[in-house]
């Protein structure tokens, strides 16, 4: 996208023609076993719950409480996990977790398979390297588009 500026020096208009980065967002790719995974487990645990109420020790109904309120956080991640590139800046969000890392201080991306733990729906993933020894992984539908759109290939 670009932006025009127009000034006048010396009895001439002069028209300057600045790009400007647009705001792009991708959206995480999501594996079919994470799916399953976020609308089935707390639909079982809620069943289990209910049917539970009358014959369960209160302990159980606690546990089983606690865990079913923690399930319902994970069909949340299926629509709150992105990543915006815009004015230099990677912004990834997922669910309640947010991060921003400056374009500039990326050092690395590559391929991933790894299963820790990331802002990321889907094994299919990038490694992100930056800043001091730091790393994140993301799975963007759009593998090729993003990087592109952060300029490492």
């Amino acid at each position: 996208m670009y932006i025009y500026y127009y000034t006048a020096i010396g009895g001439r208009i002069l028209v300057i023609k600045r790009m400007v980065p647009m705001k792009t967002k991708f959206r995480s790719a999501v594996d079919g076993w994470f799916s399953v995974l976020a609308l089935l487990f707390p639909s079982m645990l809620i069943v289990i719950l209910v049917l539970s109420i009358e014959s369960a020790d209160m302990i159980i109904l606690i546990v089983l409480g606690v865990s079913a309120f923690i399930a319902l956080g994970l069909p949340i991640l299926l629509f709150t996990t992105y990543y915006i590139i815009d004015s230099g800046k990677l912004k990834i969000r997922s669910g309640p977790f947010s991060w921003v890392i400056l374009l500039s201080d990326i050092k690395a991306v590559r391929p991933s398979h790894s299963a820790l733990s990331s802002p990321a729906l889907s094994l299919k993933r990038l490694e992100i390297q930056y800043g001091n020894n730091k790393s994140v992984l993301v799975s963007p539908k759009d593998m090729d588009g993003f990087r592109n759109a952060i300029n490492v290939a």
